[in-house]
């Protein structure tokens, strides 16, 4: 229970804090919608409104382009050459040519019921009659009787060029003579002959039904019904005949339009060419035609074109005041939906909101931890920090940088980074800044680049700069860590100028060796020949001399000689090793083991009265130069069996271990050994130590060894105890 209590009073708070903000973004949403309704619903009014205009329009242009047609085809047979040419012959064959004119017309232009052409006493003279899909002329033969004499002296009395255009009206009943059956509108113009006097007229009769369906084919997918009315509010061609095809499937009730609609009827009466009205019985748009064209301008001297005499209708497209309704009941449900939709979902997001407000405020305390955790970091940070955004504008930097600079850090929040630039680089900065904001990476200190920095006091100093970019919201920072290098680069110079002098001294040295190696190559060249004539006068005293000289004289003789032999060998031995020094390694697959066994069976050969354990193991050949490599190992082996001499029964041991992950080879022997802390002469030139002595040697072939492993890129050491043998440790590459 006593947990339960704070949950339930967190649970009353949610619900508070939830139903507070719900009222709240329910009114607004109330009033936005409200709003909204009345916008749409205004819109969707405007939108009827405007394609009933462009309908009335499209369709008062459509019935004017066609009238004028029929005009131009009026006129333009009433001109024919070949009527005129008839007219002052009574050429049978002019006759003929004319009516052939008339049946093409008819036939190309596909719209006419009939074209005819009458004399002034009302008889026919050419008729072309239309079928479905075709024109034929009439013979002459079968054309009716006279046409009704009032209506051809109205057309007789036309000036030239003048076209008389009839009402939409079935006139004659169908089946009566001149009549072409249904709604008809003739175009009549009169047709003179040369002298300009009267001789009859062409009558075009084109089908009503023909201009009504035209209006109807504009009209396929739009709201209400369109009327076409004479100037005195009736239907034409009579009561309802158009109503009866009107797209809403109803027809007006009463005798006409003025009588149906009254009220809109005096609106359109009184008012200008075209317009829209809104009454209580729907939306009506109307716009005046006739089928005359308007005089247009010509050029000076021009005869003006006349204009055709026609009545005046009045295309009329209406709305009724239900389907209005409609357009607003429809806009209203779907608002009332939307209503309740978002009510609900208002609910919803004002209990998210109030469930997550805690969890919010623990957020934003969180990420204030943080930040203070990022501001000590920041601060604790061995190097000078400074944060900028992608234009070069600080916008952050730590105690480091104060310290760097010199500059107060509030100084520095704001200023452009170029102001830690030397002069002579900030125009290159500027550049390379622009062109790392285009491509930023990471870039990590010790990158080989010389920079410097400008202190607050204009001393400048080297440094080294990392750059992180690193991405917010909307935007792109770079963290910039500078450390000052002054210290490392005199140290770096300092080593510079050590291996300078390293270098020249190590030349130095080379070049004494050299020099060295050279003279003693010369001075022991230059002794064998000596050495070689004391030993050969020694020889011939011994030989000669040897009952003169005595006991005691053979005796220094013997001793002599036997310097001399010893110097010989040195001499040997120093050219011997002068020789490796400047020899050039052949390097191949060498098997030591091997080489191992032939220096010991000659050992043995020389010494074969001698115990003596040997043991060579089997391993890995090496890469090195064979000759070398013998001469090692009969250095090594020969040591080892010299300095067990003493011994009954000797032990030499030759074989490898691995010493540091490294391959290497040893000599082991019982012999008489050596102290360890005098171990570090055992490879020095005529180094020879005391206890060694007795024993024969010139002191150069541990040297001669050494350089051997060296010129193969290996060390030699060796380990012993006096009177406990030695071991020979080396490697090779």
């Amino acid at each position: 229970m006593e947990q339960g209590a704070p949950d339930t009073a967190t649970r009353i708070q949610v619900l508070r804090r939830a139903s507070a903000t719900f009222l709240l973004l329910a009114l607004i949403s109330a009033g936005v919608m409200y709003l909204l309704f009345e916008v749409q619903a205004s819109a969707r009014t405007s939108a009827t409104r405007d394609r009933q205009e462009e309908l009335v329009a499209v369709g008062q242009q459509w019935i004017r382009d066609e009238l004028a047609s029929v005009t131009s085809d009026t006129r333009y047979l009433a001109r024919l050459h070949t009527l005129r040419r008839w007219l002052d012959s009574g050429d049978p064959a002019a006759r003929r040519e004319m009516a052939e004119k008339y049946r093409v017309l008819a036939e190309v232009k596909a719209r006419y019921e009939r074209i005819r052409l009458i004399d002034v006493e009302g008889q026919e003279q050419v008729r072309v009659d239309w079928s479905p899909g075709s024109a034929a002329v009439v013979p002459e033969s079968p054309l009716r009787g006279r046409w009704d004499r009032d209506d051809l002296d109205a057309v007789l009395g036309l000036e030239p060029g003048e076209v008389h255009v009839s009402r939409l009206d079935p006139g004659i009943p169908p089946g009566a003579p001149g009549s072409p059956g249904g709604p008809t509108i003739r175009f009549s113009a009169p047709v003179r002959d040369a002298r300009g006097s009267g001789r009859g007229a062409v009558v075009l009769d084109y089908p009503g039904t023909r201009l009504l369906g035209g209006i109807e084919a504009l009209a396929v997918g739009r709201l209400g019904q369109r009327w076409l009315l004479d100037e005195d509010g009736q239907w034409l061609p009579g009561p309802n005949a158009v109503g009866q095809r009107e797209s809403a499937g109803t027809s007006p009730g009463g005798p006409s339009f003025a009588d149906a609609y009254p009220e809109a009827w005096e609106r359109i009466r009184g008012g200008a060419g075209s317009g829209q009205l809104l009454t209580d019985h729907g939306l009506f748009t109307y716009a005046r035609i006739t089928a005359a064209t308007p005089p247009v301008s010509h050029p000076a001297g021009s005869v003006p074109q006349p204009v055709a005499l026609a009545p005046t209708w009045i295309l009329v497209a209406h709305v009724p005041a239900p389907v209005l309704a409609r357009q607003v009941d429809e806009v209203a449900r779907s608002f009332i939906i939307a209503s309740v939709a978002l009510g609900l979902l208002l609910a919803g997001v004002s209990l998210v909101i109030a469930r997550h407000g805690a969890r919010r405020r623990l957020d934003q305390a969180r990420i204030r931890e943080r930040e203070a955790r990022f501001s000590a970091l920041l601060e604790s940070a061995p190097d000078a920090v400074i944060i900028t955004s992608t234009a070069g504008q600080i916008m952050l930097v730590n105690a480091q940088t104060e310290q760097l600079f010199g500059h107060p850090r509030d100084s520095l929040i704001g200023q452009s980074i170029e102001i830690l630039v030397p002069e002579a680089l900030r125009a290159d900065h500027v550049r390379y800044r622009a062109e790392y904001a285009g491509r930023p990476s990471t870039r990590p200190m010790g990158v080989g680049l010389d920079l410097r920095a400008l202190r607050a006091d204009g001393t400048e100093c080297p440094v080294e700069i990392s750059l992180n970019p690193v991405q917010t919201d909307g935007e792109m920072l770079v963290v910039a860590e500078v450390r000052d290098v002054s210290a490392q680069r005199m140290a770096e110079q300092r080593i510079r100028e050590l291996n300078a002098r390293l270098a020249a001294d190590n030349a130095e040295l080379v070049e004494l060796n050299k020099e060295l190696e050279a003279f003693t190559y010369s001075v022991s060249h230059e002794l064998r020949g000596p050495l070689w004539a004391i030993d050969q006068f020694c020889r011939a005293l011994d030989e000669d001399c040897a009952d003169g000289l005595g006991p005691a004289g053979l005796a220094h003789l013997a001793r002599v000689r036997e310097g001399t032999r010893r110097m010989s060998q040195v001499v040997e031995d120093l050219l011997s090793l002068a020789h490796i020094t400047r020899a050039d390694l052949s390097l191949e697959d060498v098997d030591l083991y091997a080489l191992a066994h032939q220096v010991t069976d000659t050992l043995r050969e020389e010494a074969s009265a001698r115990r003596v354990d040997l043991k060579i193991a089997s391993g890995p050949s090496v890469r090195a130069d064979p000759r070398l490599m013998r001469i090692v190992l009969e250095n090594l082996l020969g040591n080892a069996w010299k300095f067990t001499a003493g011994r009954d029964e000797a032990h030499i041991e030759f074989g490898h271990c691995a010493i540091d992950h490294q391959l290497a080879f040893y000599v082991r022997d019982d012999g008489v050994g050596f102290d360890s802390a005098e171990g570090h002469q055992l490879f020095r030139v005529f180094q020879r130590l005391d206890y060694a002595r007795e024993f024969p040697g010139s002191g150069i072939g541990l040297a001669t060894v050494e350089r051997i492993i060296h010129k193969h890129g290996g060390h030699i050491w060796a380990t012993g105890q006096v009177e406990r043998g030695a071991t020979f440790y080396f490697t090779v590459g």
